[in-house]
C-alpha cells in the first residue's frame, strides 16, 4: 500500500467500451493475453490440481499493494501459495480490539484443512498503512474514524515495539527512516501476533509449523529474510553469489 499524500488529478473515464482508454479493454487485453500466451502452458497443471484440489506448503501474508507480487519474488506457481493480502500485512492478535474473523479464519483453514507447514509475514519499504500510523489515523474517533482507521488499530503493537526494540537488517545500526524501521518491525510483530493464534501454537511447539518473515526493498528489488534472533533481516543472496 502507497501512500501518495493527496489525492491526484483524475481524468473523466470514456463512456464507450470501444474507446482505446476504456479501463475494460486493457483489462480484457491482458486476459486475451493471458488466454493466447500463458494459459496453454499452465492447463495440464490446472487440470492437475482442479481433479485433486490445493495442497499448498506455506502460508503466505503480505499487504495488498499492488507493487508487491508474491508469485514473482517467490518463483512460484498455482497451487504454491496460499496467500493473505490485507492492508499493512496485518495480523490481528486472536484477543485483541477491534475483533477480527477474516485473518484468523484463513489461518485456522490453512493451518488445520490444508495443513500448510510454513506460515510467512512479507512485508515491504514504504509500506502506507505504516505511514498512516505513523500519522496517528489508527487514533481517529468519532465521525473521522473509517473502515481503514478501525483496521489500522491492529498495528498499534508494531508501533509500540518499534520506539523500544526496532528491526534493522543485519551489519548496520537501526534505520534513521522512521517509516523503514516501523515496516521491519511489523514483520517482526505480526509473527508474534501469529504464534498467539490456537490454530498455530500446537504446530509451532511439535515442530510441525515454521514461521518465517520476509522484507521487499522496491527501490533495489532486495527480499531480506529475518534471522533467528527475529531481531535482523538478512539479504537473500543469488545461490552463486552465496557460495563464491
Amino acid at each position: 500500500m502507497q501512500s501518495t499524500g493527496t489525492p491526484r488529478a483524475t481524468r473523466p473515464l470514456p463512456d464507450h467500451a470501444d474507446h482505446p482508454d476504456h479501463p475494460g479493454n486493457h483489462f480484457l487485453g491482458g486476459v486475451r493475453d493471458f488466454q493466447q500466451h500463458t494459459a496453454p502452458g499452465l492447463r495440464p497443471e490446472l487440470a492437475r490440481l482442479a481433479r485433486e484440489g490445493q495442497s499448498p506448503s506455506q502460508l503466505f501474508i503480505t499487504c495488498a499493494d499492488s507493487r508487491l507480487v508474491p508469485n514473482v519474488i517467490t518463483s512460484s506457481g498455482p497451487g504454491d501459495l496460499f496467500t493473505v493480502r490485507n492492508i499493512g500485512n496485518l495480523v490481528p492478535a486472536p484477543d485483541g480490539p477491534p475483533p477480527d474473523d477474516s485473518v484468523a479464519a484463513a489461518i485456522e483453514y490453512a493451518v488445520e484443512v490444508l495443513q500448510v507447514r510454513t506460515i510467512t509475514v512479507c512485508g515491504h519499504s514504504g509500506c502506507g498503512a505504516m505511514q498512516s500510523l505513523l500519522r496517528g489515523a489508527h487514533r481517529r474517533d468519532g465521525l473521522a474514524r473509517t473502515p481503514l482507521t478501525r483496521w489500522l488499530r491492529h498495528g498499534q503493537d508494531s508501533l509500540q515495539r518499534v520506539r523500544h526494540s526496532p528491526a534493522r537488517v543485519r551489519g548496520s545500526a537501526p534505520s534513521a527512516d522512521p517509516l523503514e524501521r516501523l515496516c521491519l518491525t511489523n514483520v517482526v510483530q505480526q509473527l508474534d501476533n501469529l504464534r498467539a493464534h490456537p490454530s498455530v501454537r500446537p504446530g509451532i511447539e511439535s515442530g510441525t509449523l515454521r514461521l518465517a518473515g520476509l522484507y521487499f526493498d522496491f527501490a533495489t528489488a532486495q527480499a531480506y529474510v529475518l534471522a533467528r534472533n527475529g531481531r535482523t533481516f538478512i539479504p537473500v543472496r543469488p545461490r552463486w553469489e552465496s557460495a563464491a
